[in-house]
Protein backbone atom coordinates (compact mmCIF):
# COMPACT_ATOMS: atom_id res chain seq x y z
CA UNK A 1 0.00 0.00 0.00
CA UNK A 2 1.38 3.39 -0.99
CA UNK A 3 1.69 6.06 1.67
CA UNK A 4 0.73 9.60 0.75
CA UNK A 5 2.12 11.16 3.94
CA UNK A 6 5.40 11.31 5.85
CA UNK A 7 6.82 12.68 9.08
CA UNK A 8 8.87 15.78 8.33
CA UNK A 9 10.75 16.24 11.64
CA UNK A 10 10.46 16.05 15.40
CA UNK A 11 8.21 18.91 16.57
CA UNK A 12 8.04 18.82 20.35
CA UNK A 13 8.16 16.46 23.31
CA UNK A 14 5.62 16.74 26.11
CA UNK A 15 7.10 16.42 29.59
CA UNK A 16 4.56 15.96 32.38
CA UNK A 17 5.09 18.07 35.47
CA UNK A 18 3.39 18.12 38.86
CA UNK A 19 4.92 21.55 39.62
CA UNK A 20 5.34 23.57 36.44
CA UNK A 21 7.54 26.25 37.99
CA UNK A 22 10.03 23.70 39.42
CA UNK A 23 10.19 21.88 36.09
CA UNK A 24 10.72 25.08 34.09
CA UNK A 25 13.57 26.03 36.45
CA UNK A 26 15.12 22.57 35.98
CA UNK A 27 15.05 22.79 32.17
CA UNK A 28 16.38 26.36 32.31
CA UNK A 29 19.33 24.98 34.32
CA UNK A 30 19.95 22.61 31.38
CA UNK A 31 20.03 25.60 28.99
CA UNK A 32 16.46 25.74 27.67
CA UNK A 33 14.62 29.06 27.35
CA UNK A 34 10.92 29.87 27.54
CA UNK A 35 9.61 30.28 24.01
CA UNK A 36 5.89 30.55 24.78
CA UNK A 37 4.37 30.80 28.26
CA UNK A 38 0.93 29.17 28.32
CA UNK A 39 0.38 29.01 32.08
CA UNK A 40 -2.91 30.95 31.89
CA UNK A 41 -4.41 29.48 28.71
CA UNK A 42 -7.75 27.69 29.13
CA UNK A 43 -7.74 24.62 26.90
CA UNK A 44 -10.70 24.31 24.53
CA UNK A 45 -12.96 21.24 24.93
CA UNK A 46 -11.62 19.48 21.82
CA UNK A 47 -8.17 19.04 23.44
CA UNK A 48 -9.46 16.16 25.59
CA UNK A 49 -10.54 14.23 22.49
CA UNK A 50 -7.20 14.82 20.77
CA UNK A 51 -5.46 13.05 23.68
CA UNK A 52 -8.14 10.39 24.10
CA UNK A 53 -9.27 11.77 27.46
CA UNK A 54 -12.70 12.59 28.89
CA UNK A 55 -11.43 15.92 30.24
CA UNK A 56 -8.16 17.79 29.73
CA UNK A 57 -6.93 20.96 31.33
CA UNK A 58 -3.50 22.17 32.29
CA UNK A 59 -0.82 24.81 32.33
CA UNK A 60 2.15 24.76 30.01
CA UNK A 61 5.37 26.36 28.93
CA UNK A 62 6.93 25.72 25.53
CA UNK A 63 10.75 25.76 25.68
CA UNK A 64 13.58 25.47 23.18
CA UNK A 65 17.34 25.59 23.04
CA UNK A 66 18.82 28.95 22.02
CA UNK A 67 21.53 27.01 20.17
CA UNK A 68 18.87 25.23 18.06
CA UNK A 69 16.04 27.76 17.57
CA UNK A 70 14.39 25.78 14.76
CA UNK A 71 14.87 22.42 16.47
CA UNK A 72 12.43 20.35 18.54
CA UNK A 73 10.77 21.99 21.52
CA UNK A 74 9.94 20.81 25.04
CA UNK A 75 6.31 21.33 26.05
CA UNK A 76 6.31 21.24 29.85
CA UNK A 77 2.74 20.50 30.99
CA UNK A 78 1.27 20.54 34.46
CA UNK A 79 -1.93 18.58 34.00
CA UNK A 80 -4.66 19.88 36.30
CA UNK A 81 -7.34 17.56 34.92
CA UNK A 82 -6.49 14.71 35.05
CA UNK A 83 -3.49 15.07 37.37
CA UNK A 84 -0.17 13.60 36.23
CA UNK A 85 1.76 11.50 38.72
CA UNK A 86 5.54 11.64 39.17
CA UNK A 87 7.66 8.58 38.38
CA UNK A 88 9.04 7.07 41.60
CA UNK A 89 12.85 7.29 41.63
CA UNK A 90 13.18 4.10 43.66
CA UNK A 91 14.98 1.95 41.10
CA UNK A 92 11.92 -0.28 40.64
CA UNK A 93 10.09 1.69 37.93
CA UNK A 94 11.05 2.01 34.28
CA UNK A 95 11.96 5.66 33.71
CA UNK A 96 10.90 7.96 30.92
CA UNK A 97 14.16 9.01 29.26
CA UNK A 98 14.98 12.03 27.12
CA UNK A 99 18.51 12.08 25.73
CA UNK A 100 20.43 15.18 24.70
CA UNK A 101 23.71 15.27 22.87
CA UNK A 102 26.08 17.66 24.65
CA UNK A 103 29.47 19.23 24.19
CA UNK A 104 31.75 18.60 27.18
CA UNK A 105 29.75 16.16 29.28
CA UNK A 106 32.27 16.51 32.14
CA UNK A 107 31.61 20.27 32.38
CA UNK A 108 27.84 19.64 32.21
CA UNK A 109 28.11 17.12 35.04
CA UNK A 110 30.18 19.46 37.24
CA UNK A 111 27.93 22.47 36.52
CA UNK A 112 24.73 20.59 37.34
CA UNK A 113 26.25 19.23 40.56
CA UNK A 114 27.22 22.78 41.60
CA UNK A 115 23.65 23.94 40.91
CA UNK A 116 22.31 21.21 43.20
CA UNK A 117 20.80 19.12 40.41
CA UNK A 118 21.07 15.43 41.36
CA UNK A 119 23.14 13.70 38.68
CA UNK A 120 24.27 10.11 38.30
CA UNK A 121 27.89 9.12 38.22
CA UNK A 122 29.71 10.42 35.17
CA UNK A 123 30.56 7.42 32.99
CA UNK A 124 33.74 8.33 31.15
CA UNK A 125 35.76 7.42 29.27
CA UNK A 126 33.68 4.93 27.38
CA UNK A 127 35.28 2.17 25.29
CA UNK A 128 36.50 4.01 22.19
CA UNK A 129 34.76 1.60 19.80
CA UNK A 130 31.36 2.71 21.16
CA UNK A 131 31.91 6.24 19.86
CA UNK A 132 30.79 7.66 23.22
CA UNK A 133 33.04 10.05 25.14
CA UNK A 134 30.90 10.09 28.27
CA UNK A 135 27.39 10.10 29.68
CA UNK A 136 25.56 11.15 32.84
CA UNK A 137 21.91 11.48 33.79
CA UNK A 138 19.78 13.79 35.94
CA UNK A 139 16.16 13.42 37.02
CA UNK A 140 13.76 16.27 36.48
CA UNK A 141 11.43 17.12 39.40
CA UNK A 142 8.93 14.46 38.28
CA UNK A 143 11.35 11.62 37.66
CA UNK A 144 11.97 11.90 33.92
CA UNK A 145 15.54 10.78 33.38
CA UNK A 146 17.56 13.27 31.34
CA UNK A 147 20.51 11.60 29.62
CA UNK A 148 23.40 13.86 28.62
CA UNK A 149 25.69 12.12 26.14
CA UNK A 150 28.83 13.31 24.37
CA UNK A 151 29.77 11.45 21.21
CA UNK A 152 33.06 11.43 19.35
CA UNK A 153 33.23 13.97 16.50
CA UNK A 154 31.58 12.76 13.30
CA UNK A 155 29.51 10.07 15.04
CA UNK A 156 25.70 10.25 14.60
CA UNK A 157 24.88 7.66 17.28
CA UNK A 158 26.69 5.26 19.56
CA UNK A 159 28.24 2.28 17.85
CA UNK A 160 26.90 -0.18 20.45
CA UNK A 161 25.58 -2.60 17.81
CA UNK A 162 28.91 -2.93 16.11
CA UNK A 163 31.11 -2.81 19.23
CA UNK A 164 29.07 -5.11 21.45
CA UNK A 165 28.48 -7.76 18.78
CA UNK A 166 32.27 -8.30 18.64
CA UNK A 167 32.45 -9.34 22.31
Amino acid sequence: MERNWSIERMYHTVVNATDLDKSVAFYEALGFQVLNDRRHVKWPDFVAGVFGLKRAQGRGVLMNLPSDPSGPMMDILEWTEPRALPIPADGNHVPRIIAFRVKNVRAAYEDLKKRGVPVTTLAEPQPKELGVIGVCCARDPDGTLIELIELQPGIRHSQANEALSKT
